[in-house]
């Protein structure tokens, strides 16, 4: 990792950076990263993080700005965890290492100012693909059924026989190629990941992001079952409960959230 820190009259700020080895020719683009998000590239995603691609010779880049940290995790991701681009860069390389198929890492920069972290970027290869996982879930896709049993089965080899527990493991993250009779996948939003053993109800738990119908958490869980050698019964019945768990949870963020709004209106109206 490269450092980079500048004049006092932008509060001691640093610039931290890393670029692969088969990327060097880009480093001083890199070391720039901040200023060419801001002013070229274009966005083809925008929500709580912004994507952008960008052109630099042959190759495609994709360049995620990750959303400004709250109070804490801007000191944490300087001294304790490493910035969500850092973290996405380490997995990518450990997963293809592993091989499992990610897009393939480029660079990561991130900028420090008085100690915290203020902005981070990760930079991979663009990845062509087909569709999402999502769309197979919502009934978009032909071959329905035989993508999610293929799916159950890359989730089973590649990431938990290498004990891999994507944590953010919900239908967008997984990329989808349709190649011939074959498909192929890949995964995105790398920067919250465990490792270690994972049992038969440990991996279950990689399902219950899913938001689907119980129908397909039936086929799920009982291909799953089956590649573990387990009744296929008894993992139907634990997914579900995974699911209705994970629903009531998200019930009662909305709910949290619904009312810090209405508390902060309040306050606003008072003042």
């Amino acid at each position: 990792m490269k450092e980079v820190k500048a004049s006092a009259n932008v509060m001691k700020e640093k610039n931290n950076y890393q670029t692969a080895p088969e990327f060097q020719e880009l480093e001083n683009w890199v070391a720039n990263l901040r200023v060419e998000f801001a002013q070229t590239g274009q966005t083809i995603f925008k929500s709580r993080n912004e994507v952008k691609i960008f052109g630099k010779g042959d190759r495609i880049l994709n360049v995620k700005s990750f959303k400004f940290p709250n109070l804490v995790n801007r000191f944490v991701y300087v001294y304790f965890r490493g910035s969500k681009a850092a973290r996405s860069f380490a997995y990518a390389e450990k997963l293809l290492k592993l091989g499992v198929p990610t897009p393939q890492p480029v660079a990561y920069a991130e900028y420090i100012r008085s100690g915290v972290l203020k902005e981070s970027y990760y930079v991979s290869l663009h990845f062509k693909y087909d569709f999402t996982l999502r769309e197979v879930l919502n009934y978009q896709i032909s071959e329905r059924d035989r993508i999610l049993r293929q799916w159950v089965a890359f989730t089973f080899e590649k990431l938990h026989k290498n004990g891999i527990f994507h944590l953010d493991y919900s239908p967008g993250n997984t990329l989808i190629r349709h190649d011939g009779d074959e498909y192929f996948f890949s995964l995105i939003d790398l920067n919250r990941m465990n490792f270690g053993e994972i049992d038969f109800e440990k991996g279950l738990q990689n399902f219950r992001q899913l938001d689907t119908d119980r129908q397909t958490l039936e086929l799920l869980a009982t291909e799953y079952a089956l590649l573990n050698e387990k009744d296929p019964g008894l993992a139907m019945k634990k997914l579900l409960a995974l699911d209705q768990k994970n629903k009531n949870y998200r019930h009662r963020k909305m709910k949290w959230k619904s009312a810090f709004r209405k508390l902060i209106r309040f306050g606003r109206a008072s003042e």
